[in-house]
């Protein structure tokens, strides 16, 4: 079983992929939704200097995912993270 610091560097795998702006606001939501309320997503098909995620709930509130990205500006749309500030 893969353990949360695994899950966080794979996550870290697929940000980096990313637009570095956007790939800073994917990182501060799984920040903030494990020091939040122990919610942990996993992060996948990020696109080279791309904007958005597709994510899976491992544990925790999915309604604390929607909650936290709306919160930092980042639009959810069912499993799909889309970041605008790239």
């Amino acid at each position: 079983m893969a353990t949360h610091e695994d899950l966080f560097n794979d996550n870290v795998e697929q940000i980096n992929k990313l637009n570095i702006a956007s790939g800073s606001m994917f990182k501060a939501l799984i920040m903030a939704l494990k020091d939040n309320g122990e919610t942990y997503i996993r992060y996948s098909d990020a696109q080279s200097d791309g904007h958005q995620l597709t994510y899976s709930l491992v544990e925790g509130d999915n309604e604390m995912v929607t909650e936290i990205a709306q919160a930092l500006g980042i639009m959810v749309n069912n499993n799909t993270l889309v970041c605008p500030h790239g």
